[in-house]
């Protein structure tokens, strides 16, 4: 997300109730593109689940937009699609959720069921996704040392 303050950003978010931000960083690629796409922020009305994607501020005053893979007792496990790792994060560090994004002028909610089953088919197939990644590097690696 771009430089806001953590108490101007949950402000707007409490007054308003939404804001639209534009995307910064390439995490959440292909789904959401940096500079060009814009998602809109909302308040958190009820209990988060697996595949929504929430805004949280991490300790060090960073916010991160990434997708829930899984729900704990007490925090969120949380991955980027076009990431390699994933995060714990507690409950309490989370500020808002997207709703849905505005790509090339065209609004997608993330609750279309089109939205839904590329969320589903992004966390189901991230291992195979990390391990083509890693060969292709290995041979660009290899290929570039003859």
């Amino acid at each position: 997300m771009t430089e806001v303050s953590s108490v101007s950003l949950c402000d707007a978010i409490q007054k308003i109730g939404y804001v639209i931000r534009p995307v910064v960083g390439m995490s959440m690629m292909p789904l959401l593109n940096q500079y060009t796409d814009t998602v809109r922020l909302v308040q958190i009305t009820k209990p988060l689940a697996k595949y929504d994607i929430p805004l949280y501020v991490r300790p060090s005053g960073e916010y991160v937009l990434h997708r829930i893979v899984k729900v704990c007792d007490g925090y969120y496990v949380i991955r980027g699609d076009n990431t390699n790792y994933t995060e714990i994060v507690p409950f309490e560090w989370v500020v808002a959720v997207a709703d849905g994004c505005s790509k090339n002028g065209v609004w997608h909610s993330f609750a279309d069921s089109d939205m839904i089953r590329y969320a589903k088919r992004t966390v189901r197939w991230w291992r195979v996704r990390n391990f083509v990644r890693a060969v292709r590097s290995r041979i660009a690696r290899w290929i570039r040392g003859k």
